[in-house]
Order: structure tokens, then C-alpha cells, then sequence
């Protein structure tokens, strides 16, 4: 049960660098999606850690996931669950990602914040909160046994930037 235990309890504060790093994906998360192919198996690109902020309720903090998410866990589960993770533009119909995701655990409502290829931006709100946490929460199970494994082979590798992933991806 305490994987589903939703409530921050004495969390540490992500550094003001490592909320930015979390903005620029925000910034570039239509690029990210579209390339996942070309850097899923790369893990210092999977394991990016984002601070998320995913949801504030009564005054307690409450996660949909446990800070840090990676990169790749979050991408992955918001690809391979698209009736969770996914809304459907307004102004072209089109499938979209969202990037971030705010609501409350207690009434179960998400707002889903999106930018479309199209140009369209804004909020979709939709229920679930719940079921998205988990599906999350047990992508990151998945990948924490990987997430070692590179951690043993890597021992003094620093964790890659969106900047290093966005690098990678320019067509060389």
C-alpha cells in the first residue's frame, strides 16, 4: 500500500535548476513525444528527473507519483495509456499529450495542460486522478530495476538535462 500512499509527507523541495530543466520540457514536450523511439533505450535520457508539482489538495501536497519522475516513465505511460493520459483537441480533433497534470485526489478531478502541433493550447479537465496515479506510479515500479542496473554501470554519471536530449535529437 505504500506505493498508492498519495501524500507528500516530509518531501525535500526540488532545487529552482532541476524545476526549470521540469519547464523546459514543458516547453518542448511535443518534440520529446515525437522522437521517444529514437531515445527510449538510451537510459541517461530515460532517467531525466522531472518535478512534476502533479497536484495540491486542502493545503497537503499530494502526488500523483513520487518526485523525481523520469522522463521516460512518464512519456511511456502517457503513449501507452492514451484513455489516461491522452485528450483530444478541441480545434483539430487531433490525439494530444499532456504535459502536466493538476487536481485533487479527493474529488478525482484532473486538469490535463496541453499544446497541440496545431497551435492550440490549454487545460482539458477530465476525471480519474486516481487511475492515472497508478498507472504512474507502476510504470515507475517497472522501471526501477532498470533504473539500478544503470545507476550500477554508471555509478558517477550526473543525470542528462532536456537541453543534453534535445541536443541528441538535432538532425546531425
Amino acid at each position: 500500500m505504500k506505493k498508492y500512499d498519495f501524500f507528500k509527507k516530509d518531501g525535500l523541495r526540488p532545487s529552482a535548476e532541476q524545476l526549470l530543466q521540469t519547464k523546459v520540457f514543458y516547453q518542448h514536450s511535443g518534440e520529446i513525444y515525437a522522437h521517444f523511439d529514437q531515445w527510449k533505450d538510451i537510459d541517461r535520457f530515460y532517467f531525466i528527473p522531472l518535478y512534476l508539482e502533479m497536484t495540491y489538495s486542502l493545503g497537503w501536497v499530494a502526488e500523483i507519483a513520487p518526485d523525481p519522475v523520469w522522463l521516460g516513465s512518464f512519456v511511456r505511460c502517457n503513449l501507452e495509456h492514451p484513455d489516461l493520459f491522452q485528450v483530444q483537441c478541441p480545434q483539430c480533433n487531433q490525439p494530444v499529450q499532456p504535459f502536466r497534470y493538476v487536481g485533487s485526489p479527493l474529488s478525482g478531478r484532473v486538469d490535463l495542460e496541453y499544446e497541440c502541433s496545431c497551435g492550440k493550447k490549454g487545460f482539458e479537465t477530465v476525471s480519474g486522478w486516481q487511475p492515472r496515479a497508478i498507472a504512474l506510479r507502476d510504470q515507475i515500479a517497472t522501471d526501477t530495476p532498470r533504473l539500478r542496473q544503470y545507476q550500477k554501470h554508471h555509478p558517477d554519471t550526473a543525470p542528462a538535462t532536456i537541453d543534453d536530449l534535445r541536443e541528441y535529437l538535432k538532425p546531425q
